[in-house]
């Protein structure tokens, strides 16, 4: 966690400080993350598609997305790549052999997790939100990769709890 000192009482010997908390780093990572998560859904998807020609279209504009987030320099640009990554995740699940029940549990889960992205796009430095998009994005993850059969998801850490000061 990284911050900086904002002086309270300027001059004098007893200068009163606070220390601004700056999350960027974590918000950073949360979002690489929260991309990588939805580029796995793409591709856990792509194998049982019908259409096997657009779901890797998807499949690959996803991780396209996933990379951009992991050079991002900034907030703002993380959030929406991670946001497109989510974008073309649920888009690759249209194309997926499904049982209804199986295809509206991951659908839901995945519109979720693009609501989510999207309010986090567009509210980067938001870290309430941030967790939200990433709480989303674990359900996605644990409803697609249980319709589908993949390993489970690693969980997405949580910026709000870490920067809590006694």
């Amino acid at each position: 966690m990284v911050g900086k000192v904002i002086p309270l009482l300027p001059g004098g010997a007893r200068n009163t400080a606070l220390l601004e908390l700056d999350a960027s780093t974590e918000l950073l990572a949360q979002a690489r993350a929260r991309a990588s998560s939805a580029a796995s859904r793409a591709s856990a998807a792509a194998r049982r598609a019908v259409n096997r020609e657009k779901a890797v279209d998807h499949v690959a504009r996803a991780h396209g997305a996933a990379r951009a987030v992991a050079a991002a320099n900034t907030t703002r640009d993380a959030a929406w790549h991670a946001y497109v990554a989510a974008n073309h995740a649920i888009k690759a699940t249209f194309y997926t052999v499904a049982t209804a029940d199986t295809a509206i549990t991951v659908q839901d889960a995945a519109a979720t997790a693009l609501v989510a992205a999207k309010a986090a796009a567009f509210a980067p430095d938001d870290i309430a939100i941030a967790d939200a998009a990433a709480a989303a994005e674990e359900a996605a993850g644990s409803a697609s990769n249980g319709a589908y059969g993949a390993p489970p998801v690693a969980p997405i850490a949580r910026i709000a709890h870490r920067l809590s000061v006694n």
